[in-house]
């Protein structure tokens, strides 16, 4: 058995020369960005200093990622978060579930820019046609890492709820992804595997969250780290019992970190390890990327591939607000205004998972939709009888009941609803395009009574579970997402809007 290893907090790790045979490690890590763009650009300064505040000559320094570094189905996106993980020198990154937001074929062409290994060692591909042998390829099981004569196995895992978080669930159809349970065996003989050819020091890149990773900690042997991703979790410094665990064999440590969601945050990671590969002093630093200026050369890439930003209206005022899945985003029910206003419908569902920013006082361009809501999904409008919008407003409360918030909950134009904290939805009602609200029975809902509603293809195909697949009934397909229907709204409105949070949702105990 070891002793246990040292939590060195807050101060750097050092070495004396009574331990003169460990070697330092400072890993840069990164997970679960989302294409935010205003953070992409800080963390490049935040990378930049970081390479020059760590000596490579006496420091081993390692730069991973746990995926949803991209996100949507825009290629644009997609090839400015490879770029930029290319910017900032990642030298691997797990697959997560919004790389493959993506086509296929949109995502070859996407990776053959990439210049870090793509991991996952849970999906088996079928390599029936071209484009399959291709993804095949691209997507790597592990590989070995040499910094200064030290070699690192480097692992990762896609997520086990793979197709429940794709845009387009039928493209990757075709994937198996290994369940826990088979995953546990695979990955113990890829570590085994490792060791056997004399790698002593393993990482595991996770996007399966961290509760499958505090299970992965403790089934298999040989794991040094986990630098997880996908639950967005936020894990400050080192917990014995939380993010780290001892072998019951052997008594060596496994460490897992996880750095939050929209690149918020970011982690580096600083350990030594003994002769044998063995964890003995470590230290955890998670950092608000809010503290970094934005980087120019950052802003050049993405002009680059993006374009210059067109400003297409004017925010008078805007409430403070970080979006969160199980609250109520003001700037997302002005997008669910204009939306409405521009089709014509009854109602209009967005889910909180499609947002990820708020909208801010000041200009508004054509890049802070994209922010906002970076997916490009296409917009439908169905019909929704009352029993199933009350299901989908049940689904959307039931939220509240998941520790991690998951799939949170509807914005939406032309409704009211109060659930509890508990997740029950206590009351609802349609609010017309006279302004009049009108009750909905919630326990006894009018088979007979209908609303159009404009959803994006994601719900239409009953993603997330809050209505069934109307794919086949769906009244109008287009071929654009929310974004231009904002922006047709405000030529028709130039005036500055006001945002007020306006409580659509009521939370009571």
């Amino acid at each position: 058995m070891v002793a246990p290893i040292t939590q060195v907090q807050p101060n750097p790790i050092t070495t004396g020369s009574q331990q003169p045979k460990r070697k330092r490690t400072s890993i840069f890590y990164i997970n679960d960005l989302h294409s935010n763009l205003t953070n992409l650009e800080k963390l490049k300064n935040a990378s930049d200093r970081f390479d020059a505040s760590v000596k490579s000559s006496s420091t081993d320094v390692l730069k991973l990622s746990a995926g949803d570094i991209g996100v949507g189905r825009d290629t644009s996106f997609n090839r400015l978060a490879v770029d930029f993980q290319n910017s900032i020198g990642i030298m691997a990154s797990a697959g997560g579930n919004h790389e493959f937001d993506l086509n296929k074929k949109d995502l070859v062409e996407v990776l053959k820019g990439a210049k870090y290994k793509f991991l996952g060692l849970n999906v088996e591909i079928p390599e029936d046609n071209q484009i399959n042998k291709e993804l095949h390829d691209d997507i790597v099981k592990s590989y070995i890492q040499e910094e200064n004569g030290d070699k690192y196995g480097v692992i990762g895992l896609l997520p086990f709820d793979f197709a429940m978080h794709l845009s387009d669930p039928e493209e990757y159809g075709d994937f198996n992804i290994m369940p826990p349970e088979k995953t546990v065996p695979l990955l113990q003989a890829e570590v085994d595997r490792m060791k056997a050819q004399g790698v002593n020091k393993i990482i595991l890149l996770s996007h399966v969250g961290y509760q499958d990773d505090f299970k992965l900690a403790q089934a298999v042997e040989g794991l040094d780290i986990i630098i997880g991703g996908h639950n967005h979790d936020l894990i400050i410094g080192v917990q014995e019992g939380k993010n780290l665990f001892y072998s019951k064999k052997t008594g060596e440590p496994t460490v897992i970190v996880q750095a939050g969601r929209n690149g918020d945050y970011f982690g580096v990671l600083n350990l030594e390890f003994d002769e044998n590969g063995v964890i003995k002093d470590v230290q955890n630093n998670v950092s608000p990327t809010v503290d970094f200026s934005r980087s120019l050369v950052m802003k050049q890439i993405t002009d680059s591939i993006l374009g210059k930003p067109e400003v297409i209206g004017t925010i008078k005022s805007s409430p403070k607000h970080r979006h969160t899945l199980v609250d109520e985003n003001p700037g997302v029910n002005f997008i669910a205004d204009a939306e409405k206003s521009e089709l014509g419908v009854d109602i209009v569902l967005i889910n909180a998972g499609n947002i990820r920013s708020s909208i801010e006082a000041g200009p508004l361009t054509n890049r802070d939709l994209q922010i906002l809501t970076p997916f490009d999904n296409k917009l439908w409008i169905i019909k929704l009888t009352e029993p199933e919008l009350v299901e989908a407003l049940k689904v959307s409360a039931g939220s509240l009941a998941n520790v991690d918030g998951v799939p949170g909950i509807l914005q939406f134009s032309g409704l009211k609803y109060t659930m509890s904290k508990k997740g029950e939805v206590k009351a609802a009602v349609f609010v017309n395009k006279d302004g009049k609200e009108i009750p909905i029975d919630v326990n006894n809902p009018n088979p007979f009574k209908t609303y159009s509603v404009a959803v994006d293809d994601f719900i239409g195909k009953g993603g997330n579970g809050y209505i069934p697949n109307k794919d086949d009934t769906a009244i109008t397909k287009f071929n654009f997402d929310k974004n231009k229907l904002v922006a047709d709204y405000l030529k028709k409105h130039p005036e500055p809007v006001e945002i007020s949070t306006e409580k659509r949702i009521t939370f009571v105990d």
